[in-house]
């Protein structure tokens, strides 16, 4: 079977458009005609009543100075007919035909009138007046209404016109900004993120513009993210693969002597992919926070604790003044990923706090929320780098974290953990004199949604 086209939206907005235009001048064309008729046949039907009411007057009078329905008063009755053209039947009292001009005239339904004769107070016949033709309308008001259905009819042609211009200009007009926006949701389906739809139109299209402009914008910046995340990974997993590889090399050609000095450069550069390949799994996990399976009422400070107990001694090594003030608040969560959360922010404190610097790690309750809080003294963040720090492969300074052993991926699962949880991080920073990062949580009571 043969599938029938589909209109567009323009030609549907066209189409209905200029069919409700059309539509309403016809109506209106059809009501005018049709009302303007019967108001010329209710003034003619008037004028018929009123020219009966004057021949019965006339009638009275001319009976009253003939003393009677003399042959002299009939035939000045037949002289006033005639001069008005009027079609005129008088039978008196006792229904006897005292006048009828003409003889036998045929008439239209409801094209006559009639009223009393009245003399003396005594009714002493009736007059039946019609126009000579046996029609309600004469022939001037018939013509009258011929010209006026007529301008009806240049009106209703011309109304038309008029609504059909309207209709396919507003009809243009709304379809157009939809038909660019069309357009550049297709050329951004075909791969071209930098197209951008002009934000024109009523307010509702004008905004499905900027939210489109606004879904490219953010495509576009996922994009270049996915790009220098590619490119930061390969340079991440090529610095301990070529070291690798060198050190392979030179132990083939027997150019080292401290064999066993080689050994150890190699196992700290294979101990550094490692740790590259668990950040990225974990990052991949905290990414579905279906797997975490775990949602069971733990209390926060126990969970902080830990990472702080086993991370005390890697402070005092380095110099730097490790403080904890840890108040119990339960939360529902898994103890293990919160752990994790916790080593990355104390781990990212710790490399960027110098020695004679101080970190804090402190739990406690606000309100119905559970806040974790990592403070330290170190470098600090500059205000532009703030809104990327929970970005992944993301780092202010490449050389300094690079140097430093951070891949740009620690903070970025915190923060993939922390929303599986139900909560959220910030960070506030200053440069110079240190960071802040607070993770907040729902304590016990309300769950995270959808994690479990």
């Amino acid at each position: 079977m043969r599938r029938r086209p589909r209109w567009d939206l323009r030609a549907r907005l066209v189409v209905a458009f200029v069919g409700v235009a059309l539509l309403a001048a016809t109506l209106a064309t059809v009501y005018s005609s049709v009302s303007m008729d019967a108001h010329v046949a209710a003034a003619a039907k008037a004028r018929l009543e009123h020219s009966a009411a004057h021949s019965g007057d006339v009638a009275a009078v001319v009976y009253e100075q003939n003393h009677g329905w003399t042959p002299v008063a009939v035939t000045e009755l037949h002289h006033l007919a005639q001069i008005d053209d009027l079609a005129v039947s008088l039978i008196d009292e006792t229904g006897r035909a005292i006048l009828r001009i003409p003889p036998s005239a045929p008439l239209q339904k409801g094209a006559s009138a009639s009223a009393p004769v009245v003399s003396g107070g005594q009714t002493i016949g009736r007059v039946t007046v019609s126009q000579a033709n046996g029609r309600l309308l004469t022939a001037e008001e018939v013509q009258l209404g011929q010209q006026l259905n007529r301008m009806h009819l240049v009106a209703g042609i011309t109304s038309a016109a008029i609504a059909f211009a309207i209709g396919l200009y507003l009809a243009l007009t709304l379809s157009r900004p939809l038909r660019r926006i069309r357009t550049g949701a297709e050329a951004m389906g075909a791969g071209d993120l930098a197209v951008r739809v002009k934000e024109t139109g009523d307010d509702e299209i004008s905004a499905v513009a900027r939210a489109l402009n606004g879904l490219a914008e953010t495509l576009q910046r996922e994009e270049e993210l996915r790009k220098e995340s590619v490119a930061d990974l390969a340079h991440e997993l090529r610095t301990p693969v070529m070291g690798l590889l060198a050190r392979v090399e030179a132990a083939q050609d027997g150019v080292f002597d401290d064999e066993a000095a080689n050994l150890a450069a190699m196992h700290d550069e294979a101990l550094r992919l490692t740790r590259l390949l668990d950040d990225l799994s974990a990052l991949a996990d905290a990414q579905r926070p279906g797997l975490l399976l775990s949602g069971e009422p733990v209390d926060l400070s126990a969970v902080a604790a830990g990472p702080a107990d086993a991370l005390a001694q890697g402070f005092a090594d380095k110099g730097i003044a490790f403080t904890t003030d840890l108040h119990s608040v339960i939360v529902a969560g898994d103890r293990k990923r919160l752990e994790q959360v916790v080593v990355n922010l104390l781990t990212n404190a710790l490399r960027y706090t110098d020695a004679g610097g101080r970190v804090s790690l402190s739990v406690r309750r606000v309100g119905d929320d559970a806040v974790l809080e990592v403070a330290d003294s170190g470098v600090g963040i500059p205000p532009e780098d703030l809104p990327h720090v929970f970005t992944r492969f993301w780092r202010g300074e490449k050389s300094r974290s690079r140097a430093t052993g951070g891949a740009g991926i620690g903070l970025s699962i915190v923060q993939e953990l922390v929303r599986a949880h139900g909560g959220q991080v910030a960070v506030e920073s200053t440069v110079g004199q240190g960071s802040v990062f607070r993770v907040i949580l729902p304590s016990h009571g309300q769950p995270p949604t959808g994690a479990w």
